[in-house]
């Protein structure tokens, strides 16, 4: 799925959409793997886990910080950002760079899946709650720092974020082919 830019959105709803099936797609692999399959760390990398583990974190970091920084505990005064290179940001968002993972946003765990899947349900859950009722309009005001992309208004920061579920998704779903011979 070729997922819309910013520009071409109009909710957050909209944004909720691609996130949602983001995570469907990576929870979808995710039970195709038995938890020795899904604990498997390769030389150097995160297991299948431990990616889970990091979108738990990341959405569950992006959906507590959201009244914080409508509220102005936290983010900067930002409005539209209509002028970003939006499709070089997804090119960007679509192939591992290497990036540097924030620490804090980093998997601490090896999960099993019974004990993966609440915390996906659950920052899911939580994301829901505290974008309900929001406007683009009231989400484009405020904004935060993106470690890769600089200051982006909360609208703009939520659209990379459902792109970043899907690239680590689409990781889940190669590593799932190579461990299951597909």
């Amino acid at each position: 799925m070729k997922e819309k830019l910013p520009t071409e959105l109009s909710s957050s709803e909209e944004i909720l959409e691609i996130w949602r099936a983001n995570r469907k797609e990576a929870n979808d692999y995710l039970t195709l793997l038995n938890d020795d399959e899904l604990k498997m760390r390769p030389e150097g990398k995160w297991s299948i886990s431990e990616v889970g583990e990091h979108l738990y974190i990341s959405q569950w970091n992006v959906a507590r910080m959201i009244p914080a920084v409508l509220s102005a505990k936290i983010g900067f005064e930002v409005g539209q950002q209509n002028d970003l290179d939006f499709r070089r940001m997804r090119i960007g968002l679509a192939k591992p760079t290497g990036f540097k993972n924030p620490e804090k946003m980093s998997p601490l765990n090896n999960y099993s899946l019974s004990e993966l899947t609440p915390l996906l349900e659950k920052s899911m859950k939580k994301l829901e709650e505290n974008l309900s009722g929001k406007t683009k309009t009231e989400l484009e005001v405020r904004g935060v720092e993106h470690p890769a992309f600089g200051l982006l208004n909360l609208f703009n920061f939520l659209w990379v974020m459902s792109l970043h579920e899907g690239l680590h998704s689409f990781a889940i779903k190669e590593r799932v082919k190579k461990i299951k011979g597909n």
